[in-house]
């Protein structure tokens, strides 16, 4: 009778504890498709095709820089002649004082502007800091990939552990399919249908794109065709604006003694007589429209790409963090469950799993009630010996239970590696 009390009461401990690996597979299930959901996210956020995209407009940008030199360079060789010698016989006729050295300084000034238009690579406010952020981006891919590898084989570790778990709970589960019935078995491998996301669990996962997402800026940028130009040299932006000034001067000053005063302070002053030659009829300026947006532009790409380095590492760190969630979770439930499934490896007899070998009762000195040993053997286990408190009569249902109980807690630290082979407790 005690023996099968006890084996009823084994019985129903590890249903329950098959039951509860069954929740752990569906509860892993639900968690992969949210690690899934948080990998395309992340894999989206770290798509190559924006530092492509990048890459294609810095090219764009350099052709359109050198097509915008080589015009202005060509339409200034075909206009410094006329304008140096007409600014150098304006000033002989009509300023006269100080002619040698006027002339000295103004070929000197045409012989810097062809110097700067020779060489505009020299002229680059800060040449390599584009291409240092595109590197850095480059340097970023490599790296991205091996964290996406790194987050991809601790999930993919974690669905290993508990499908091992639960295959090998299966295979106890057929081995005592006479004991637990057919309908036992048939609810344990029924095909997992985990719920679908709830509308909040949705909602989530559609703002998480809407609320971090950079792409339709970057298909804004791209669209906007990026067509400016590279911003030439402070000294030539500079002899452009006093060009602008000039001319305004020009329109409300019309003196001549105050354009010789001009001339001989500053030999730029030349480009207000462009008027009177064919050839520098318009501004050069003109050639290279919006050079001040050049700048505007690669800054804009250049915060674009490191806001886009910075959601992907926050979203990493979500990666990390559902996983480091999941494996404290796992750790949990496999040290409340996992002990059933290595009864599949064992020489477990389910019509033996608990029996009861000896009881005996004994007296302590000045003790009214009789303590009580019992020697019982549980699934696979060797015998062990429980003693019994005295106010548990062996009549009594709680007394049987006690022993299982202590005999299966006994048993499961001994599967953890916690317990001794054998005890008296």
């Amino acid at each position: 009778v005690l023996s099968s009390a006890g084996e009823q009461y084994v019985d129903e401990e590890i249903k329950q504890a098959l039951f509860g690996v069954k929740q752990m597979k569906e509860m892993m299930e639900k968690k992969e498709e949210k690690h899934a959901h948080l990998m395309d996210v992340l894999r989206h956020s770290s798509d190559k095709m924006k530092v492509q995209l990048a890459r294609e407009t810095e090219q764009k940008l350099q052709e359109a820089e050198q097509q915008c030199h080589d015009s202005v360079k060509t339409s200034f060789e075909e206009c410094r002649p006329c304008l140096e010698d007409t600014c150098k016989t304006f000033y002989t006729s009509t300023c006269r004082r100080g002619f040698s050295s006027f002339s000295l300084k103004v070929e000197e000034f045409f012989r810097r502007m062809a110097t700067q238009l020779g060489a505009p690579e020299q002229n680059e406010e800060n040449p390599d800091h584009f291409n240092s952020v595109l590197n850095q981006n480059q340097i970023t891919e490599g790296a991205a990939d091996l964290e996406l590898l790194q987050a991809e084989a601790s999930f993919s570790q974690l669905l290993s552990n508990i499908s091992v778990l639960y295959n090998q709970s299966v295979v106890l589960v057929k081995r005592m399919q006479e004991v637990f019935g057919r309908s036992f078995l048939v609810a344990f491998t029924a095909e997992l249908k985990p719920k679908p996301l709830s509308s909040t669990q949705e909602g989530w996962r559609a703002g998480l794109f809407r609320a971090t997402d950079l792409d339709h800026v970057f298909d804004s940028v791209y669209n906007f065709g990026r067509t400016v130009l590279e911003e030439f040299s402070s000294t030539v932006a500079d002899v452009f604006e006093e060009i602008h000034e000039a001319e305004e001067d020009y329109q409300q000053s019309r003196g001549i003694r105050h354009l010789c005063r001009q001339l001989r302070r500053q030999p730029s002053e030349c480009w207000q007589l462009q008027g009177r030659c064919e050839m520098c009829e318009e501004y050069l300026l003109t050639e290279c429209p919006s050079m001040r947006q050049l700048h505007s532009e690669q800054e804009e790409l250049n915060l674009l790409l490191n806001a886009s380095r910075q959601q992907y590492e926050g979203r990493l760190q979500l990666v990390q963090r559902h996983t480091a969630d999941t494996q404290r979770w796992l750790r949990n439930m496999e040290e409340q469950y996992g002990w059933v499934s290595q009864l599949s490896n064992s020489s477990l007899d389910p019509h033996n799993i608990f029996t009861v070998i000896t009881v005996w009762t004994y007296f302590f000195l000045h003790q009214s009630k009789a303590d009580t040993s019992v020697v019982v053997t549980i699934l696979d286990a060797a015998p062990v010996t429980l003693s019994v408190p005295a106010e548990l009569d062996v009549g009594d249902p709680a007394f049987i239970q006690f022993v299982a109980q202590e005999a299966l807690a006994l048993h499961k630290r001994r599967i953890r590696g916690t317990g001794p082979g054998g005890a008296v407790v």
